[in-house]
């Protein structure tokens, strides 16, 4: 079933407003929309050129609201101009995975054998093998572990391999990341724990006690194949290498404090996840020869299966915590793309242009993490007018978000409702989604950017350079402002 037999869902209630803005004093109003008039009873809300340069943003931005019943675009500035929508890039993503793969779709990931089972001995191989599961985690893994121990197997005599060719393997999604950070993980088709390990430490006297783990919500296995060296010197916080099978990482003592923990990425997803298998099977009892990976997909019975939620969960999921890796894999497996997550991008931007009629884009990867991906604000929100019809349903699935004035605080009268998808990069804020305003439903998109002060950032160093931080909360300002603008507007 595709998302046009939805039909017995319920159909969205809660709107998201509207939108946008852009920079500091030096923008110039290209206003080709109606010119709004006010609600009876409203205080006089100010332009979006007044909104600008009381923000004092630097950049430019481009913003589009269009009403969904007649398709006129109330207001929008540099509307036909591409910018870089961030983790809006999702909402496309997520519409191409429920229309390719259909809302029930669920991964797999099994447990297969060779062989015959004799006294306990499987006389034969047992394959792990994945199916792209985003959500895979330790608990799940560990469920798979108990099914295996009720076949009555407690050793092989075999190989103990690992499948991940369900999907490509890519080391990250962009390479100018910092090496530590979690959003920038590896992707295979055999993920765990959105290919991350913990690591916690504790100070113990003048040294530090450190713990690397699988972490899961009952169970934390140890990871076997990860090793972490407290240095006193080292240019950045962390440094990572990689020695034959194994991920060496240092850290800088005086970034550590007396006690904590963070996920850091694996770049061997599908070989860490089968360690981690590995382990919890020891743990039930059941030895197991070091993983071997599967060059080519491998058969044999199954004998474990799990199945993940299906896939209109796992897009709420995504779109509400912006999870790139869900994302990453949601395209891929929808485009069947086995070169490049820019040749699988591509396949996606065909279908949203067909099924969506987006036009004047280009998608780099799925998550919107490459700042390389442009699309223009009246494009997009053409495309989500589109998806609105098409696609009622998907309006439940994004991120409810609460309406603020002008200054920021919350708007107490409820006045407009808003369901929508953030995006955030160093330098670029996106907002994009739905509003409802007096029943009068809206779809928007607001994009704002400085890639002059973007292109000073050493992005492979630094994710939080100096700046980034004030410059998104006056951008998230504008797009509240001009939500908060058009609710009390008539057109």
């Amino acid at each position: 079933m595709n998302l046009c037999g939805w039909v017995s869902l319920v159909r969205f209630i809660s709107w998201t407003v509207g939108v946008f803005l852009v920079l500091g004093s030096v923008l110039q109003a290209a206003d080709t929309s109606p010119r709004p008039v006010l609600r009876p009873g409203s205080v006089p809300p100010p332009g979006y050129e007044e909104l600008i340069k009381n923000l004092s943003l630097t950049g430019e931005a481009g913003f589009a609201a269009i009403e969904i019943e007649t398709g006129q675009v109330l207001e929008q500035h540099n509307g036909n101009k591409g910018f870089a929508p961030a983790s809006v890039t999702k909402t496309i993503t997520a519409l191409y995975a429920l229309d390719t793969l259909g809302p029930d779709f669920r991964f797999e990931t099994t447990l297969r054998a060779t062989g015959t089972i004799q006294n306990g001995v499987l006389k034969g191989d047992l394959i792990l093998v994945g199916g792209g599961d985003p959500h895979l985690d330790t608990d799940d893994l560990a469920n798979l572990a108990a099914q295996l121990s009720e076949t009555g197997i407690t050793q092989i005599t075999g190989q103990f391999l690992f499948d991940e060719t369900a999907l490509p393997t890519f080391n990250h999604i962009v390479a100018a990341q910092p090496v530590h950070v979690g959003y920038n993980p590896a992707i295979s088709g055999l993920n765990l724990n959105f290919n991350r390990f913990y690591f916690e430490w504790k100070k113990r006297g003048a040294n530090y006690a450190i713990m690397l783990d699988a972490r899961g919500r009952h169970i934390n296995p140890k990871s076997t194949r990860a090793t972490l060296t407290i240095l006193d010197q080292q240019d950045q916080v962390f440094s990572y290498s990689r020695s034959g099978n194994r991920e060496e990482w240092s850290v800088l003592r005086d970034a550590l404090g007396k006690e904590g923990g963070r996920w850091l990425p694996t770049r061997a997803p599908a070989l860490y996840t089968a360690e981690v298998f590995r382990e919890l099977a020891r743990m039930k009892g059941i030895d197991l020869p070091a993983p071997v990976r599967a060059r080519t997909p491998t058969a044999g019975r199954v004998i474990g299966v799990h199945q993940s939620d299906p896939l209109s969960v796992i897009v709420k999921s995504m779109l509400r915590f912006s999870t790139n890796l869900s994302a990453e894999v949601l395209g891929l497996m929808a485009s069947g793309e086995r070169g490049s997550l820019s040749a699988s991008a591509a396949k996606m931007k065909t279908w949203a242009r067909t099924r969506l009629g987006l036009a004047n884009a280009t998608f780099k990867d799925h998550s919107g993490l490459s700042d390389r991906t442009r699309v223009s604000p009246v494009s997009f929100a053409r495309a989500m007018a589109q998806a609105e019809q098409t696609f009622p349903e998907f309006v439940t699935l994004l991120k409810p978000i609460k309406s603020r004035q002008f200054n920021g605080n919350l708007d107490k009268t409820a006045r407009a409702q808003i369901a929508a998808k953030t995006g955030t990069l160093n330098f670029v804020s996106a907002l994009g989604g739905y509003q409802i305003s007096e029943g009068r439903k809206i779809a928007f998109a607001i994009f704002v950017q400085d890639f002059g002060k973007r292109a000073k950032v050493d992005h492979a160093k630094n994710d939080r350079p100096r700046g980034a931080s004030d410059w998104a909360k006056r951008a998230r300002r504008l797009h509240h402002g001009l939500l908060y603008r058009w609710a009390r507007m008539e057109y």
